[in-house]
């Protein structure tokens, strides 16, 4: 986040916070499911493996 307030990022960050925030805001659980398929967003194997 300390780069996006520097404005040290660029548009696909934008994006990504948009997709996210969208996600949160749908009452749909799988909605949020979807997010951790994005390779920004993903879950480390070494986490849940």
């Amino acid at each position: 986040m300390t780069a996006a307030y520097e404005d040290k990022t660029g548009p696909e960050y934008d994006q990504l916070i948009d997709t996210v925030a969208a996600a949160c805001a749908k009452d749909d659980p799988l909605a949020l499911t979807r997010l951790f398929v994005d390779e920004d967003l993903a879950i480390p194997q070494r986490i849940v493996g």
